[in-house]
């Protein structure tokens, strides 16, 4: 499990680049039909002042709520997609790990309405880094996490485990592919309760033509 953990970090800082140019050339077909807005609008549904976007990536997410009047801060562990975000502006961005966050979460703040995870929750322990962030919410905080649909799972195994994706779907420029840990909705809940949150909203939303669900949203808040 080490090792796949450590290839998932790795991906990201050798993918970096190819990331910021799916981002900017936009894509993804599911982010341009609707989980783009969605979870702009998930986060503005809860009113929120302040919003950390853990795993922010180039930024485009905090970018869009900072424009919205938010004081936005944004996590990464990625050095190359840090320095991205922090050049385009708009926001307040930290060169951090979930591992550095969780050690000390209050060293990017305290008191945040809203804590949103956009598809950045990839690997299999991640109880941690929710419990972590009971510390720097506002005690009728919210967290937010978008995810890959279950349902949409490629494998005929609808199971929890690790996966493998390769970006075939994103362009040329990847250079390595990417293990992620795929959770079926149970797995999702029981997690959700382990961190000591409870499921407090979960949307699903659709694909325009096939009607088939594009991603999961759950929202969860301390019990």
């Amino acid at each position: 499990m080490e090792k796949l953990e450590s290839a998932l970090i790795e991906s990201w800082e050798v993918n970096g680049e190819a990331w910021i140019e799916t981002i900017k050339g936009n894509k993804i077909e599911s982010r341009n039909l609707s989980t783009k807005k969605a979870i702009i609008d998930n986060v503005l549904a809860y009113s929120p002042k302040k919003v950390l976007d853990m795993g922010c990536g180039e930024g485009w997410l905090a970018r869009s709520l900072t424009s919205r009047g938010m004081d936005t801060v944004g996590i990464d562990g990625s050095q190359k997609l840090i320095q991205t975000a922090e050049e385009q502006g708009s926001g307040t961005f930290h060169l951090l790990t979930y591992d550095q966050f969780i050690n000390n979460p209050k060293s990017i703040g305290e008191s945040y309405d809203v804590v949103v995870f956009n598809f950045s929750l990839l690997s299999e322990n991640i109880t941690q880094i929710l419990k972590a962030c009971s510390q720097i919410m506002d005690s009728d905080g919210t967290i937010i996490i978008q995810t890959v649909h279950p349902f949409n799972s490629q494998s005929s195994n609808y199971k929890s485990g690790w996966r493998e994706e390769d970006f075939s779907t994103m362009g040329d420029d990847y250079v390595r592919s990417m293990p992620w840990y795929f959770r079926t909705i149970s797995s999702w809940i029981d997690v959700i309760n382990e961190s000591g949150y409870g499921l407090y909203a979960c949307k699903e939303p659709i694909h325009p033509e096939t009607g088939q669900p594009l991603s999961l949203i759950l929202t969860m808040k301390l019990k």
